[in-house]
């Protein structure tokens, strides 16, 4: 009920106030319809993050000046995480809640309006990840590969005739494959325990899953796929120390899967390893990895924020890409699209999963803010309660994530 509604007699007409009983908590009625989430393995240094002052007239601090002119299309949180146990196999809970182990909030999206575009969704990274790193985990526990080369992304979003007609051949083939083991299942089903048949069920079910996912493949290949005038680079930028252009011509390639409807999710982990870069024209002191465990030393710090502001500007390219571009009915892809920029760590240097930072764009939601969430009050939001969120803002009923019950709308209603 809005407050300006009036209670209304045959004499008198009374303004109400804000009422809680006839609040519906809802963000906004522009709900979106697409996701974007991009997490860093190895973190951002958060004291060059987090503005010191919250609300909406905090000063820029050095990692958030490439987005100063997007000031009113993001918001900035600050004492966030899932509440979970540290360490760099504990970055897989970035996306998972407390348990890395279950399915994440991109595939749990993926399966309510992820049938709606050509691609459930697109996992996607930057050369060789991390081996430990998991980001897009199913409901049956298994960890999506993901896209990292560029060209292979771009052929997927717009196919020749050749390769749409080599991708039918594929699937009609893997498709007989298919029918001969779910058959072989079936059959083994009746030979094995009462325990061994809830292991066979599980494994039938991931089965099912692939088999729909096939068969939705070979239906979209006999629908067009969209044509653009995007210019690829010849070569991909594949070297380890090209990694920030592998990760901008990702955005690109995003914003253009967003653009055709292609997929309504994309997720983007941003890898790191043994990588050593130059910027400025200097050549950094040690690896990408090294830096990251800078053991609070001043020269290790500015260097490992210097990479985080390489990334900071990218994701300012990428938000302004979506701000460019329009949907099928004209409106800037950043007013659907909810964008989700953070990582599993909130300082890389101690491997900690606390505190972990997170920055939120576009989605239609009310921006412009820093919030600053006092962690240790037990009343506080933990991080699940923003994807509960963004689920919510999707159009989807829901109100709990892992260890979160609740959402976070009221930060996203304006002052």
């Amino acid at each position: 009920m809005n407050r300006r509604d009036l209670l209304k007699t045959s004499f008198l007409g009374f303004a109400l106030p804000m009422l809680e009983s006839f609040a519906d908590n809802k963000p906004n009625t522009n709900n979106a319809v697409r996701l974007a989430c991009i997490g860093h393995w190895l973190g951002i240094y958060t004291p060059a993050f987090f503005p010191k002052k919250p609300g909406r007239t905090y000063e820029m601090t050095r990692l958030l000046k490439p987005l100063k002119n997007l000031r009113q299309d993001y918001s900035v949180f600050s004492g966030l995480d899932h509440r979970c146990s540290h360490g760099h196999k504990s970055w897989n809970n970035f996306l998972c809640g407390t348990d890395g182990r279950t399915v994440s909030l991109d595939q749990l999206i993926a399966d309510k309006i992820g049938q709606q575009s050509r691609y459930k969704s697109l996992p996607i990274t930057c050369g060789k990840k991390p081996a430990e790193a998991a980001m897009n985990i199913t409901k049956s526990g298994i960890v999506l590969p993901m896209i990292n080369r560029p060209s292979v992304l771009f052929n997927m979003l717009f196919a020749s005739a050749t390769d749409i007609a080599r991708r039918k051949y594929e699937i009609d083939s893997g498709r007989s494959v298919l029918d001969c083991v779910l058959q072989d299942v079936k059959d083994l089903n009746r030979q094995v325990s009462q325990n061994d048949k809830g292991k066979l069920n599980d494994y039938f079910s991931a089965v099912r899953d692939v088999e729909k996912n096939v068969n939705k493949r070979r239906a979209w290949l006999d629908k067009p796929a969209k044509k653009t005038d995007f210019q690829m680079p010849k070569h991909d930028p594949m070297a380890t120390e090209l990694l920030f252009e592998c990760e901008k011509l990702m955005f690109d390639l995003m914003a253009l899967a967003f653009e055709s409807d292609s997929t309504k999710l994309c997720t983007y982990l941003g890898p790191g390893n043994q990588q050593v870069f130059r910027l400025d024209g200097e050549l950094l002191s040690t690896s990408y990895h090294g830096l990251s465990h800078h053991g609070n030393t001043p020269s290790s710090i500015e260097e490992f924020t210097k990479i985080n502001y390489q990334h900071m500007t990218n994701l300012a390219y990428f938000i302004d890409k979506l701000k460019e571009r329009k949907d099928a009915q004209g409106r800037p892809l950043l007013d659907t699209t909810i964008v989700y920029f953070g990582s599993g760590l909130g300082n890389a240097n101690t491997h900690s999963t606390s505190n972990v930072p997170v920055l939120v764009a576009g989605g239609g939601f009310k921006h412009g803010t820093h919030h600053a969430i006092e962690r240790d009050k037990s009343s506080s939001p933990v991080l699940g309660q923003l994807f509960v969120t963004f689920m919510q803002q999707l159009g989807m009923k829901v109100n709990s994530f892992a260890n979160a019950k609740g959402n976070m709308n009221e930060y996203f209603m304006g002052a």
